[in-house]
């Protein structure tokens, strides 16, 4: 599972994708992948729905400065600025 992650984000960042679906992947952490280097930056879109995620990165706006919307489930709380995220979807 841990290479399918891998190369799911790997291709992300080489074709710059402005969506990445992360649901169903019994992810307990944020994959830190998501955050190294400067690859993800035009990401608008992150989709993890269905994972088993407690906290987010302090540092997701930074990191994805273009993120628009986070969908994801199960986890404790974010706070963001309201100038990244126009849509944060807790519902499934």
């Amino acid at each position: 599972m841990a290479t399918d992650l891998h190369e799911t984000i790997f291709t992300a960042k080489q074709e710059r994708h402005k969506n990445l679906f992360l649901n169903y992947r019994n992810l307990n952490n944020f994959p830190v992948e998501l955050l190294k280097d400067e690859g993800l930056q035009f990401l608008e879109r992150l989709y993890m729905k269905r994972n088993s995620l407690t906290t987010l990165p302090d540092n997701l706006a930074q990191k994805l400065p273009n993120l628009i919307e986070l969908t994801t489930v199960s986890f404790v709380a974010y706070c963001c600025s309201s100038h990244c995220l126009r849509t944060f979807d807790l519902q499934g």
